[in-house]
C-alpha cells in the first residue's frame, strides 16, 4: 500500500509538471493574455484530469510570478507592468553581473569553444530578425553560464526568472530590431572578457547589455501601447 501511495505520488508530480510547463508556455509566448483568469474545473476538464495537479501546477506558476492570486482566491495571469519589467531587471543585473564574472574565473577551453558556437548562433539569429531563435539561444547562453559559474543557488533563482524574461522579451523586441541589433554588442563584449578570463570586464558588459535592453524592451512596449492607441 505504502508503495502504490508513493507511485500514486510520483504520478500526480509528473502531471503536475507538465501542467505547469503547458500553462506556463501559453503565457510566455501570449496565448494567455495579462490579467486573464484561469480556472481550475475549466482545465481539469479539458485536460480530463483532476483538479489537484491542476492546483499544484498553478501554484508552482505562482512562484515564478506567471500568475498571481485575485483577491477572490482565483488565479489570472500576471500583467506586464513597466515597474515589474524594471524589477525583473534589476534583479538580472545583480544575478548575472555575477555569473559572468564567476564564468570568466572558472571558464576551460572546452567552454569556450561551445560558447563560441552560442554567440554566433545569437548574433545570426539577431540579423535574420529571428527573434523567437534569438530567445533561445539568449536562454540556452544564459544556462551554460550558469553552469560555469558553479554556484547551484543562484542557478536555481535564475532558473526562475527565464520564463518571465522570455515572456517580456516575445512581447516587445519584435519592434525595434535594429536597436537590439546594437544591445547584442554588449553581450559580444561580456563573452570576449570571459575568454579572456577578465571578471570585472564580463561583469561591466553584461551591464551595459541588461541596462542597453531594458530600454529597448520599454521603448518596444510603449511604441506597441500607442499603436494600439491610435487604432
Amino acid at each position: 500500500m505504502k508503495q502504490l501511495a508513493q507511485n500514486n505520488l510520483l504520478a500526480r508530480n509528473n502531471l503536475s509538471d507538465q501542467i505547469f510547463h503547458l500553462i506556463g508556455n501559453k503565457i510566455v509566448h501570449n496565448d494567455l493574455k495579462p490579467g486573464e483568469l484561469i480556472f481550475e474545473t475549466k482545465i481539469s476538464k479539458e485536460l480530463e484530469v483532476s483538479r489537484s495537479p491542476v492546483r499544484d501546477a498553478l501554484r508552482m506558476l505562482e512562484q515564478i510570478w506567471l500568475v498571481e492570486r485575485t483577491p477572490k482566491g482565483s488565479y489570472q495571469v500576471t500583467a506586464l507592468s513597466i515597474d515589474r519589467i524594471q524589477h525583473l531587471y534589476e534583479t538580472a543585473i545583480v544575478i548575472y553581473q555575477f555569473v559572468f564574472s564567476k564564468a570568466a574565473e572558472n571558464v576551460s577551453p572546452d567552454d569556450v569553444a561551445e560558447l563560441e558556437k552560442m554567440m554566433n548562433k545569437l548574433e545570426t539569429s539577431i540579423e535574420g530578425n529571428d527573434f523567437k531563435l534569438y530567445i533561445i539561444n539568449v536562454t540556452q547562453m544564459a544556462h551554460k553560464l550558469l553552469k560555469i559559474a558553479g554556484n547551484p543557488m543562484i542557478e536555481r533563482i535564475a532558473i526562475e526568472l527565464m520564463p518571465t524574461a522570455e515572456r517580456v522579451q516575445l512581447a516587445s523586441i519584435t519592434c525595434l530590431p535594429d536597436q537590439l541589433k546594437t544591445v547584442v554588442t554588449h553581450l559580444r563584449r561580456a563573452y570576449e572578457s570571459i575568454i579572456k578570463q577578465d571578471p570585472e570586464g564580463a561583469a561591466k558588459a553584461f551591464k551595459d547589455f541588461c541596462t542597453a535592453h531594458i530600454e529597448v524592451v520599454i521603448d518596444s512596449l510603449n511604441q506597441s501601447y500607442n499603436q494600439k492607441a491610435v487604432r
